[in-house]
């Protein structure tokens, strides 16, 4: 057993190494290979590995952790890794859910849902994807294409979402209205026009580990809150697919709930030039619920915690998507191509390293070059303007 873990550490550092010189013209594409447990087979590519862990990417896109000691044997199936052609992966999908479900491709994603349904919701997602490369491009970060095309699944009803949820080892709650899971890389969500009720929002406090999910609020009609979901999960599908988030590393929550939420805004992803007063751009929402939380229950000096930590969304999940919007919008609006430099500097971060508190706001200080204490001053008199405006608005 010693021999073979040693000759896997051996064999998986070979194939690291010829993924180091990925940028050159010379570069070799990732080998096919084929890992053993005593459980289960693995086919895939290595995309990261340490002497503990081997993850791998299946040619669907869908990622597994592999503990080396239990390796049992390994080998080389073909000299290049290639995705699954696009009637396999349909075919594949079309089996695993049924009849009742149609399977189409668009440009970037494969849609699961209800017979007749799934070209309308195809067409949200593509507009998300356009306007997300098109911010991102405006503000000097080219984000990559997907390797795979993203896949989504819309169910018919919250019973049939909830079985899913089941099988995906992902924990269900009256106001769990959908949410994306990097290691699957495939985003759920059901038609909520069969949903009966909104939920309260004190239902809802936990989230689940390794998935970035949306809770319902009360108050919004079915349908604008299924179309809310919808660009919600998709910025994190597309965040994940295009390299400004790590699928297997660890991110700070807020910057992933705070691009998501930024992305909720009708009006950002229309005027993605960013032309105009920030008022015309805002998250209505959020902004709302985060000037309460600021009035009422916000610490004093309480930036570089939230910076440092994900605490907040275990406590008080709402507060805490209040404050990751507010602070990626006053960012986004305020340093445009240093808020780009710090997304693209986490995600190289190396995955399989822990990302520790101080190293968190080593890094978000490295790249806005600032103090906290300052910045935490700018960001709240921001964004009680906006506020402040929002309010004679109305």
């Amino acid at each position: 057993m010693l021999t073979c873990f040693r000759n896997i550490l051996f064999f998986l550092t070979g194939v690291s190494l010829s993924l180091l010189t990925a940028d050159s013209a010379f570069a070799k594409p990732p080998s096919l290979i084929e890992i053993k447990t005593s459980s289960d087979v693995y086919l895939g590519k290595s995309i990261a590995h340490n002497h503990d862990v081997s993850w791998m990417m299946d040619q669907a896109g869908m990622l597994s952790e592999i503990p080396l000691k239990k390796v049992t044997s390994f080998r080389r199936v073909a000299a290049e890794f290639q995705r699954l052609p696009l009637n396999k992966m349909k075919l594949q999908l079309q089996n695993e859910f049924g009849p009742f479900f149609e399977v189409i491709s668009t440009r970037h994603y494969l849609i699961c849902a209800p017979r007749g349904k799934a070209k309308a919701y195809g067409g949200v997602f593509e507009d998300l994807y356009q306007s997300f490369s098109h911010y991102f491009s405006l503000r000097g970060y080219q984000v990559k294409s997907p390797e795979f095309l993203m896949v989504t699944i819309i169910f018919p009803d919250r019973t049939q979402f909830y079985d899913y949820c089941k099988k995906d080892g992902v924990r269900t709650s009256q106001g769990l209205l959908g949410y994306y899971h990097p290691h699957s890389n495939r985003t759920a969500l059901f038609d909520q026009s069969t949903a009966t009720k909104s939920v309260s929002i004190e239902q809802d406090r936990e989230e689940n580990e390794f998935t970035y999910s949306r809770l319902s609020t009360s108050g919004k009609n079915l349908t604008e809150a299924l179309r809310d979901t919808m660009i919600h999960e998709a910025t994190h599908q597309v965040a994940f697919n295009t390299g400004l988030h790590s699928r297997v590393g660890e991110n700070p929550r807020w910057v992933v709930e705070g691009l998501a939420t930024t992305f909720e805004s009708d009006d950002l992803r229309t005027h993605t030039g960013g032309r105009g007063k920030s008022i015309s751009r805002i998250n209505r929402n959020r902004l709302l619920w985060f000037a309460n939380y600021a009035q009422n229950r916000r610490k004093k000096n309480s930036l570089q915690s939230f910076i440092r930590e994900d605490k907040l969304f275990q406590s008080s999940t709402f507060d805490a998507y209040a404050e990751a919007w507010a602070l990626t919008f006053f960012l986004v609006e305020t340093q445009p191509a240093r808020y780009a430099r710090y997304l693209k500097k986490i995600s190289q971060r190396d995955p399989l390293k822990e990302y520790p508190a101080e190293s968190r706001e080593r890094d978000f200080k490295e790249v806005f070059k600032t103090n906290l204490k300052s910045l935490e001053v700018d960001y709240l008199t921001f964004i009680d303007q906006l506020t402040q405006e929002l309010s004679r608005q109305n």
